[in-house]
């Protein structure tokens, strides 16, 4: 009886040291938060009559920011999960973010998710393909987030609507048109 005491006692103190060696291990790297700038919209439009072109370049903070302000509306991400900070790097048509999160009100959490993005008028649409913490990579099931869409007609002034949108390492170039 007593050595059946002894393996129970052993195996919790080794559960234990498991759980808190692993939030150890996820625990951020930087603190992050969601704080983000408006876009600057009149900038980018007098940017657009001086070059006489009718396309702005969104840079990779600006798209960044864009997505901040979407996330901080629904930070909680499923139930007990909470983002509470994110910093965006983008590459093309693929975007990565570091992200810090609460889990059960308790625990820090830091990994990297990644998106891919598409324009789909009048959206920018980023999907979550996968989370890394650190080197380990995180089941689907555990942390699956909904597309997350930016609607950047949203910006514009009323007869001035996004034609297409490319992306171009680590800036996005948007294209203008009237809207009649």
């Amino acid at each position: 009886m007593r050595s059946l005491f002894k393996g129970i006692v052993t195996i919790v103190i080794l559960g234990a040291l498991l759980v808190a060696g692993a939030l150890w291990y996820a625990q951020p790297q930087a603190e992050l938060d969601l704080s983000y700038d408006d876009l600057p919209v009149r900038e980018k439009l007098a940017a657009m009559v001086i070059n006489r072109k009718p396309e702005a370049v969104l840079t990779e903070q600006e798209v960044g920011d864009l997505l901040k302000k979407a996330l901080s509306r629904r930070a909680e991400l499923r139930p007990g999960v909470k983002l509470t900070g994110a910093r965006f790097f983008l590459e093309g048509d693929r975007l990565a973010a570091d992200v810090t999160m609460l889990l059960q009100d308790r625990w820090k959490v830091g990994a990297r998710l990644n998106f891919d993005l598409a324009w789909k008028e009048p959206y920018l649409t980023a999907v979550h393909t996968g989370t890394v913490i650190r080197d380990v990579s995180v089941p689907g099931e555990w942390l699956s987030l909904q597309p997350i869409q930016v609607d950047l007609n949203a910006y514009m002034p009323r007869h001035v609507a996004i034609r297409d949108v490319a992306f171009e390492g680590s800036t996005v170039r948007v294209a203008f048109g009237l809207r009649l």
